[in-house]
């Protein structure tokens, strides 16, 4: 586009007409705004070459339908202009919408065959002005990118607002997040305590069993009242199997006389 904007500074009239075809024509230019804010451009619309600074507005920030409205006040479009401001339709709708249906571009595109359609969407993904995938099945195109175009002044004040709103939203969901790490944060430092305190019971718990062992090799432990003290049978009271068992000789012994 540079080389565009260096001949428009000193090209008027029919110099002016025939730079903006050659603009329209070429395959790799779909931003037209600065061109048209050049002074020699912009005098076109007070001359008799007024149609052809319409036109050039049209691709700038207009689709394809808006041409066909003023169809028989502007230029013809030769084949290449034709591609180049169906592409530009196409951008348009993928800019408010990621899927786009193939029946609203055939109404906006003014085309009735799906293959030409389909071929249409394919050449402009070449020309990468759009990014998707053609769902044959659902008759839709899944836009995944799509250039930006030229905007106009009128349109600033929304994009503005636009960004507004957007803006609030960020902020609403930075200080969700700041809650959720606040909520993190104040988990983590419990659980934190929560193993200080285990860690200190168990090392309590060790200092007393290793000081009760220290006392048993010293002589000092007193295993009685320690729930680790080794048993004692001196209390031991023998069973009725036993006492009868004692019994039974002596009773034998009497019955023999001895």
């Amino acid at each position: 586009m540079e080389q565009f904007l260096a001949l428009a500074k000193n090209a008027r009239g029919v110099s002016a007409v025939a730079l903006i075809q050659e603009v329209l024509n070429h395959s790799n230019v779909f931003v037209f705004g600065e061109l048209l804010q050049t002074p020699t451009i912009a005098e076109l619309a007070g001359t008799e070459h007024w149609l052809y600074h319409d036109l050039l507005n049209i691709f700038a920030f207009g689709t394809y339908a808006t041409y066909k409205e003023r169809q028989d006040r502007l230029p013809q479009l030769t084949p290449a202009q034709l591609q180049k401001l169906r592409f530009l339709t196409i951008v348009s709708l993928a800019t408010g919408s990621k899927q786009i249906k193939y029946e609203d571009l055939q109404r906006e595109l003014d085309i009735g065959n799906i293959r030409e359609l389909e071929d249409l969407i394919i050449l402009a993904v070449y020309a990468d002005v759009v990014r998707g995938k053609l769902d044959q099945i659902n008759s839709l195109f899944d836009v995944e990118f799509a250039i930006g175009r030229d905007i106009q002044q009128g349109s600033i004040e929304g994009m503005a607002q636009t960004l507004e709103k957007w803006s609030d939203h960020c902020q609403e969901a930075l200080k969700s997040i700041d809650v959720c790490i606040t909520l993190a944060n104040n988990k983590r430092a419990k659980y934190t305590d929560e193993q200080e305190e285990h860690k200190r019971m168990i090392e309590e718990a060790t200092k007393q069993v290793t000081s009760q062992i220290a006392a048993k090799s010293t002589g000092d432990y007193d295993a009685s009242a320690q729930p680790f003290g080794e048993p004692s049978f001196n209390n031991v009271q023998p069973t009725a199997k036993r006492q009868k068992m004692k019994s039974a000789p002596s009773l034998q012994r009497k019955g023999l006389g001895l």
